[in-house]
């Protein structure tokens, strides 16, 4: 005799009316486990009560917003200034010339030199003090601070080797380049390129 294989008891018992076997086996007294159920017309009783709770917020938001806006306000009590607010002196605004005097001193436009005609006739600048030099060249070992410049006198042909922190006809090495160093003279700038 044949034997039957899985697939056509399977096909038997699909073909089979009533309850499958497995589904017909009666649960064990100690594995009882109560399944929740929750259906589709339960979860949109739930849903449908949502939506009803927040409409009635909306509604009770706008109801107060609406009183709010119809309630009168009196400014006159919150604007009540101290006393010591008002006993306060602000500083009054100069004449226009005052102001426009300021703004003519420091043109942008106008050079340089004719900005510092308030220090007479005798006192150089940084720029023509230092016009008669020229950069040579910049030396260093292995550390930047070793760094010197060799800086030429153009009129007396002679060299000068100067160091950063070292001055030159009082004006002072503040910070040397591999092409240029900058000069610093009281609160005066300037740069030599090579």
């Amino acid at each position: 005799m044949r034997q039957e294989s899985a697939e056509e008891k399977l096909l038997k018992m699909m073909q089979k009316p009533g309850i499958p076997q497995a589904a017909a086996q009666p649960a064990s007294s100690g594995n009882k486990k109560t399944a929740f159920v929750f259906s589709m017309q339960a979860l949109n009783r739930v849903l449908i009560l949502g939506i009803v709770v927040c409409a009635a917020g909306l509604v009770y938001e706008m109801r107060s917003g609406l009183m709010l806006m119809n309630k009168e306000f009196n400014f006159s009590d919150d604007l009540k200034t101290p006393k010591a607010i008002a006993e306060i002196v602000f500083p009054s605004a100069r004449d226009a010339k005052y102001y426009l005097d300021k703004v003519n001193a420091r043109n942008i436009f106008r050079p340089v030199d004719a900005q510092a005609g308030g220090k007479g006739p005798g006192v150089q600048t940084l720029a023509r003090r230092l016009a008669k030099y020229k950069l040579v060249g910049v030396a260093w070992l292995d550390l930047p601070e070793t760094a010197s410049i060799m800086i030429e006198d153009i009129e007396h042909k002679t060299t000068h080797f100067l160091r950063q922190g070292e001055q030159l006809e009082g004006v002072t090495v503040k910070t040397i380049y591999t092409d240029r160093a900058v000069f610093g003279y009281e609160n005066e700038e300037t740069t030599i390129k090579l």
